[in-house]
């Protein structure tokens, strides 16, 4: 059974709306981008999801203030999610929530999951229409680390054989920009080994902020741009002046494909 989802990343939302970042504002470019979801895409579309780093910092204030922004409603989840947003004219809309290197997962918890955990990596899987999706962790630091603990998950998590979209906040491919693959975790190939030869569709990632579409043995690696500042694709650490970027990925059986929507700030 056919059906889409929005992938988005990025957003780095600050303790308050009205608070600038290098002169930009995460909060008004957040809410440009869902409120082009729901009007463009919205009626077409099961859930979307988020590949982390959404705050930043990674306080209470800065969870709450975004909280606030989607429209969460209050009630305990297990991250990831799905939680249930009510805003931008979505009505209890699903939409999961990654952590990316900028959350701090403590907050991260209790905030939108109403739950405190003593486990640092969020891995978890989800099944819909006959699809499943794992949700892997590379850790809190700017680099990313294969934690053996991912591994053995993506491992079980694999072995059945299921169609499966993996989602995850660092990216797992170079892009070829030096500064942003030297983030790529050291032990990666570790990670192709255990997806070799499995049913997975296609990975989503966030991270570098920058839409791009690759491809390793036969799987898609995409990512997409941020919904706060832009980067370039560049050796050394450039912002850039773009409009964010939110992906339209539609599943039809064994077939995956993807549509860039770009939102006008």
């Amino acid at each position: 059974m056919a059906f889409s989802f929005v992938h988005i990343s990025d957003h780095h939302l600050c303790e308050s709306e009205e608070t600038l970042r290098r002169g930009f504002s995460p909060a008004y470019a957040m809410r440009s981008v869902m409120q082009n979801i729901y009007d463009q895409v919205g009626s077409q579309i099961d859930f979307i999801v988020s590949t982390g780093d959404l705050v930043e910092p990674a306080t209470d204030d800065a969870y709450l203030s975004a909280h606030k922004l989607l429209g969460a409603r209050e009630e305990p989840v297990i991250a990831p999610g799905p939680i249930y947003i009510t805003s931008f004219g979505f009505n209890n809309f699903r939409m999961v929530l990654l952590p990316g290197n900028h959350d701090d997962r403590q907050p991260y918890y209790s905030s939108f999951f109403h739950q405190r955990s003593n486990n640092p990596l969020v891995n978890s899987s989800f099944m819909h229409k006959r699809v499943q999706f794992v949700c892997l962790d590379w850790g809190a630091l700017t680099k990313g680390v294969a934690y053996p603990e991912t591994l053995c998950f993506l491992e079980r998590t694999l072995e059945s054989g299921i169609p499966s979209v993996l989602l995850m906040h660092h990216h797992v491919l170079p892009i070829g920009s030096a500064w942003l693959d030297d983030f790529i975790p050291d032990e990666v190939e570790k990670f192709w080994g255990t997806i070799q030869g499995k049913n997975v569709l296609a990975i989503l990632s966030g991270h570098v902020h920058i839409t791009y579409e690759l491809e390793k043995n036969g799987v898609p690696v995409m990512g997409v741009r941020s919904t706060a500042f832009p980067f370039l694709l560049s050796d050394e650490m450039v912002i850039a002046l773009q409009p964010p970027h939110y992906r339209l990925v539609t599943i039809d059986g064994n077939q995956l494909t993807s549509k860039i929507y770009e939102v006008p700030l």
